[in-house]
């Protein structure tokens, strides 16, 4: 049996405390990784797997390794893949005598545990979440450890699971803790690599979670932070400080808070409103190419383009609030002047956020503590900017300005930039002289050896001879007087042989030998103090971590608020009046996403003009496709969701009542791997918006019931609209090619029906003129969008003779039922009778019905003339089809029931 070296069985022993993850194992001046780990780095990374004998036996384990310099690089490629790496240093030195080198973990990196700059998205927040379940109460808890942001809602078992998903679509999570035992199946994540990360129950049992809450905030009780007596939610948040006890201790020093905050204090957006929105990311690119957010990003630091995101995803219903940043921006966007200068301010500021978190946690570099310095240096003029505006939010967000001027001295009295030049012999100097005596009197001591030994290569080269020498250092040996062999006959007689190379030979000599001993002392002595100094200042500076954030965060406000007002000043946006109300009305709406994307091109606008308890409430758009049916209906949408952000809107006049939701159905998608069609999709999320909306919801429907028959599509979506303007009575925009449908405005008083117009008198075809217009459509132009996809011309052709032959047999004519013209004969007649009302409804005619065969022609009209009662004892069912069977039937029903009045 082989023997395992010692390395080895190190390396053995390190990973079995880590099964689950990717073990980077220190070895000289690479990271390698072993055995199954050695596959998957070499896989993912397309870099070369080898062999190597690590055992005084015969076995060859395959091994890949990366540079030390590029760690990080390689790093945040796998975990960013979805794996969890640990990476295990060498702590100890290199000796003789010792059969191992020591090593120790530093760092278990998961996608939701990284801090270091070079692994995180810099314009968008870096989200763990816990998902916690229980019988009354299902909770969220998420947590950003780069910027300290800690916050935790919760859900009523009524609100589940859209609340939950709509949570997951905006939160974007790159990690997600469930207990043991819950599938990722079981909840709608935003992104497929998403790392899921199951935890022991006990992460989440209620009383420890409790307490580590209590613990990790210094507290008594939770009360404070707004879930005392919420379990689930407890139990999140807790599972999360776990977790970040667990991967990554020092990350716990940033979560100073939690943040409890309800869902209901924003607009709901479904997760799928917010995809078919396209408002974080374009549909088809995946990207942020195509998106709102794209057209409205003018952001200039890091926080604030995290908190447009934030902000674009949590509409407000404060009226108060909303009026306050539409005035900001107001002043914002009538002042070119003003917005140039608090640009130019802003262009001087970082990530002001991420290094407070950094120096909070004890890990950022020399040259992050200095770019905070004048980061802090530029606050006074921003303040002084703000100060001299009028509004009241600007005024505010002066007032949380604190540009700390403690924390800028300090920096400035302890630390030298890497450019500043010390005195001759203190290179590489990071504490500043002056700034601490027992540092200042070691770099004395060495000065004049450090001097001598700068000197010495000149004066060794006059004293020689040797032109081409030099004095060098290394790790290993230490100083070291380099001579080429050709030059070695000119060596003088007190030069000692150090080293043998191929082309020269080093040597000491014993001046040389007695100032690297006394340099050399020094410089660890030196090297371990400033470590020890530079820690303290770090946590110096940690002292002021809420000023730091408090200012980081007024810096975001104003960099949203400045974007906001660039966009609306560049793209002719307005102020939109908001008020409690349901009217939606909308003079000149434009597209803010299509619009963007014209580059320069005329967007056709278009008014709305929605009222719930008016007269029109609901919106039935017919017209061809490719005519921007869709399109006017985001647009709707999109101007609804910009005034509710607080943003100036495109259009030349907007007035808006608040909106709690909006629902959007469009597209057509389906579920392959639960196994559901694209109509069971369509149903499905029609049926959420139908149990969820209200009075003051915006809802917006695009070809509802057309992934299947005609007949079966017609009926939903005409049960759909009547539900929509009897029950709901929302503000809804409903676009169909369902033109049968326009027949229900003379039934349903809130009901308008508005096509988009077309040019048909153009000699090369139709030309759509996409304006919004009262009517209906004659018919949808679906061949002639064929033709223009490049259809080949002999389908087209033929699609045009069959479509002609269709229109003239009228094969699926179905016109809406006079009978229901209120709510009351409606509500009846979904029960199976009519409201006896009138006589004359029971003797309404049935619908006009295409038959494919005679035989199924002669016994309707035998029937319809009173020559034979309705029955099916004569009917011959081979003679006729199986839509003859269906229709005959139906058609027999519904005369006996006649009958029967």
């Amino acid at each position: 049996m082989a023997t395992l070296s010692p390395a080895r069985k190190q390396y053995l022993e390190f990973k079995q405390q880590f099964p689950d993850a990717i073990l980077m194992y220190q070895v000289g001046d690479f990271f390698e990784t072993f055995d199954e780990d050695a596959y998957i780095t070499a896989r993912e990374l397309q870099i070369v797997r080898t062999t190597r004998t690590y055992s005084r036996g015969k076995e060859r384990v395959p091994l890949a390794g990366i540079p030390k310099h590029a760690l990080e690089n390689y790093v945040g490629k796998l975990i960013h893949r979805g794996y969890k790496v640990v990476v295990c240093e060498q702590v100890g030195e290199v000796s003789k005598g010792r059969d191992v080198v020591e090593r120790a973990v530093t760092r278990i990196l998961t996608a939701g545990t990284l801090s270091e700059p070079n692994l995180l998205p810099v314009r968008q927040n870096n989200y763990l979440v816990a998902i916690s379940t229980g019988r009354v109460q299902t909770a969220l808890a998420a947590v950003d450890v780069s910027t300290g942001e800690f916050m935790v809602t919760w859900f009523a078992p009524d609100d589940l699971p859209v609340a939950l998903d709509a949570e997951l679509q905006r939160l974007a999570p790159v990690e997600c803790l469930l207990v043991e035992g819950t599938h990722k199946e079981d909840y709608q994540f935003p992104a497929n690599n998403v790392t899921i990360t199951h935890c022991p129950p006990y992460f989440y049992q209620e009383e420890a979670a409790y307490q580590r809450l209590c613990r990790q905030f210094g507290v008594q009780s939770l009360e404070s932070y707004g879930c005392e007596g919420q379990p689930q939610a407890i139990a999140a948040a807790g599972a999360i400080v776990a977790y970040l006890e667990k991967m990554n201790g020092s990350l716990l020093s940033l979560l100073t808070a939690l943040h409890s905050y309800s869902t209901n204090q924003f607009m709901v957006l479904d997760a799928h409103t917010q995809r078919n929105l396209e408002l974080l990311q374009g549909t088809r690119s995946g990207t942020l190419q195509g998106s709102l957010l794209a057209v409205l990003d003018r952001t200039i630091t890091p926080m604030g383009a995290r908190l447009l995101r934030r902000t674009l995803t949590q509409p407000l219903l404060d009226l108060n609030i909303l009026n306050g940043r539409l005035e900001s921006i107001e002043e914002l966007y009538e002042s070119p002047a003003i917005r140039t200068r608090f640009t130019m301010s802003l262009q001087e500021l970082g990530d002001l956020e991420r290094v407070s978190g950094r120096i909070r946690q004890g890990t950022a570099v020399r040259n992050e503590v200095l770019g905070l310095r004048d980061y802090l240096a530029e606050l006074p003029t921003l303040r002084d900017l703000l100060q001299s505006c009028e509004s009241n939010l600007l005024l505010e967000i002066a007032e949380d300005l604190d540009p700390c001027p403690q924390v800028r001295d300090l920096i400035n009295q302890a630390l030298l930039r890497p450019d500043e030049e010390g005195d001759e012999g203190d290179e590489g100097r990071m504490i500043r002289p002056g700034y601490h005596a027992e540092l200042d009197e070691l770099f004395n001591s060495i000065r004049d050896s450090r001097r001598w030994m700068i000197s010495l290569e000149a004066r060794e080269r006059q004293r020689t001879g040797i032109k081409a020498l030099k004095v060098g250092f290394n790790k290993v040996f230490g100083y070291y007087i380099e001579v080429s062999n050709a030059n070695l006959k000119l060596v003088p007689s007190d030069y000692m042989r150090k080293q043998t190379l191929v082309n020269a030979e080093r040597f000491i000599t014993p001046e040389l030998k007695e100032h690297e001993a006394l340099i050399l002392s020094a410089v660890e002595r030196i090297e371990e103090m400033e470590r020890s100094i530079y820690a303290d200042v770090l946590r110096q500076i940690a002292f002021y971590y809420p000023q730091l954030m408090g200012s980081a965060a007024a810096v975001a406000r104003i960099d949203v608020l400045l974007s906001l007002s660039e966009v609306a000043a560049h793209q002719g946006y307005v102020r939109p009046v908001l008020e409690q109300g349901r009217c939606l009305q909308i003079v000149g709406g434009r597209h803010p996403v299509v619009e963007y994307t014209l580059n320069g091109d005329v967007f056709i606008p278009n008014d709305t003009n929605l009222e719930a308890a008016s007269a029109e409430r609901i919106v039935l758009l017919t017209g061809p496709n490719m005519a921007g049916k869709s399109t006017y209906l985001r647009q709707v949408a999109l101007i609804t969701l910009l005034a509710q952000i607080g943003s100036f809107v495109p259009a030349r006049k907007a007035q808006i009542g608040l909106v709690d939701r909006i629902f959007t159905r469009v597209g057509a998608e389906d579920d392959i791997a639960s196994g559901k069609s694209t109509f069971m999709v369509e149903m499905e999320e029609t049926a959420t918006i139908l149990h969820h909306a209200t009075s003051h919801s915006l809802i917006i429907l695009d070809e509802i019931g057309r992934g299947t028959s005609t007949y079966d599509g017609l009926a939903i979506a005409r049960a759909v609209v009547e539900h929509l303007h009897d029950e709901v009575q929302a503000r809804t925009l409903f676009a169909t090619h369902y033109h049968e449908l326009a027949a229900l405005s003379a039934q349903l008083g809130h009901l308008h029906v508005y096509t988009v117009a077309i040019n048909e008198d153009d000699p090369n075809g139709i030309v759509f003129l996409h304006r919004v217009v009262p009517g209906c459509a004659e018919r949808s132009f679906g061949v002639h969008v064929a033709k223009l996809a490049g259809m080949p011309p002999s389908i087209v052709k033929r699609a045009e003779t069959v479509l002609s032959q269709l229109e003239t047999n009228q094969a699926a004519t179905i016109v809406p039922d006079q009978r229901s013209s209120t709510r009351a004969d409606r509500v009846a007649e979904s029960n199976g009778y009519y409201h006896p009302q009138s006589e004359s409804n029971r003797a309404e005619p049935a619908p006009a019905l295409y038959w494919q065969t005679e035989a199924a022609r002669g016994i309707a009209e035998a029937v319809e003339r009173g020559e034979r009662a309705p029955s099916l004892d004569d009917i011959d069912v081979q003679a006729i089809t199986p839509l003859d069977a269906l229709n005959l039937l139906s058609f027999l029903q519904r005369h006996k029931k006649n009958a029967m009045y």
